[in-house]
């Protein structure tokens, strides 16, 4: 142990000679902050040779260091400033410093005052935890990747969920369609309801084939990140809903309207459609008893955003008593007459994917009506 003008080691050349086989590095700042002592530790995790870190004190410049944060922590709050400053000791206090070969090093610093002849030091011992901190760090680093990891496996689960709710529910509907059309044109086929039902069929085979087609694209961009994003024209959207929702537009006596002020804009085709289909299948199951059913598609502009709003007279939700689980999966069967509630489902997560929101207005016999902002 090292002391200046022989201070106070003159009578303890035993403690001096213990204080030198310490793993910890000593220093000793007297009243002035002035380094008067340290042992031959301190000049090893230090780098610094003996001459160097003598009379030095802790504003000096060589003692750059940082917190746990990497801010860079002001002379005040060194350890052995505080402590000479108000007496109290301080405990395992983590600091980075630079050392004089330019290493960072992280020091756990324990401090407290001493008197020798009526003199005050501070001593301050120290421990290089510079591997502690680094594989700390290391096993936050990894905690943080496997959250991340874990967020982006359950994003892929959430897709996986999306693509087999589109293939399960509307692409069973437009099958099951071509299906009675098919049923329709075998007894009808040499009578001119046949010939409609033949051109249908066709139609909706084409309009079921760009779905998925649609759908692999999606599948794709979830695969190599490539936009998703197309021009999708409302009206041709619309007609290829219709068309795939014939029979049921037809038996119930439908009529459709539609106000497309935006007639199109960029968005996800496959998305675009099974909103539009999931939300006027869903008006087509819910009838008024006596009024005939009226649907309108309309679209705007609002704010830079585009928006569809699609309305019907028809029944109407009780918000007050189903606002709350309408777009769960799985809801009330009150609500849901023939499935469990995935469409509105589906059109939420299609809708919210894409940084979009969408709202329902309804009351009981005055209709409902879904605006939705992409």
């Amino acid at each position: 142990m090292f002391d200046a003008n022989n201070q106070y080691s003159t009578d303890h050349l035993f403690l001096n000679a213990v204080i030198d086989t310490l793993d910890e590095g000593v220093v000793v700042q007297n009243s002035e902050g002035k380094i008067v002592g340290f042992n031959q530790k301190a000049l090893q995790i230090l780098a610094l040779s003996f001459e160097q870190l003598l009379g030095t004190n802790s504003g000096d410049q060589k003692w750059v260091s940082i917190d746990l944060n990497g801010d860079k922590v002001p002379t005040e709050k060194h350890p052995i400033v505080i402590t000479l400053r108000t007496g109290e000791p301080q405990k395992n206090v983590i600091m980075g410093v630079t050392t004089g070969d330019q290493q960072l090093k992280w020091l756990s610093t324990n401090t407290r005052i001493i008197h020798v002849n009526d003199q005050k030091f501070a001593v301050a011992a120290f421990t290089d935890v510079t591997q502690l901190i680094e594989l700390n760090k290391s096993l936050n680093e990894q905690n943080k990747l496997q959250l991340e990891i874990q967020k982006e496996l359950e994003k892929k689960i959430a897709q996986l969920k999306d693509f087999a709710g589109i293939i399960t529910h509307d692409v069973r509907g437009p099958a099951n369609n071509i299906t009675k059309l098919i049923q329709l044109y075998e007894s009808k086929k040499n009578e001119p309801a046949g010939q409609q039902a033949f051109e249908f069929l066709k139609q909706a085979g084409n309009d079921l084939l760009n779905n998925l087609n649609e759908l692999i694209k999606l599948l794709q961009w979830h695969l190599d990140k490539k936009s998703p994003f197309t021009t999708c024209n409302f009206n041709t959207t619309t007609d290829s809903v219709v068309i795939q929702l014939d029979h049921l537009i037809q038996q119930k006596q439908v009529t459709i309207h539609r106000h497309f002020d935006v007639p199109d804009f960029e968005y996800v085709q496959v998305y675009l459609h099974s909103i539009i289909y999931n939300l006027v299948s869903n008006a087509l199951k819910y009838g008024r008893e006596g009024t005939p059913l009226e649907i309108t598609l309309s679209s705007s502009r609002k704010n830079d955003r585009v928006c569809l709003t699609i309305s019907d007279n028809g029944k109407g939700i009780d918000l007050e008593k189903f606002g709350a689980t309408l777009f769960r999966f799985q809801r009330n069967a009150e609500l849901e007459n023939d499935s469990k509630g995935i469409g509105l489902y589906l059109v939420q997560h299609q809708v919210e994917e894409f940084g979009g929101t969408i709202s329902v207005s309804s009351e009981p016999d005055k209709g409902t009506s879904f605006t939705i902002i992409f």
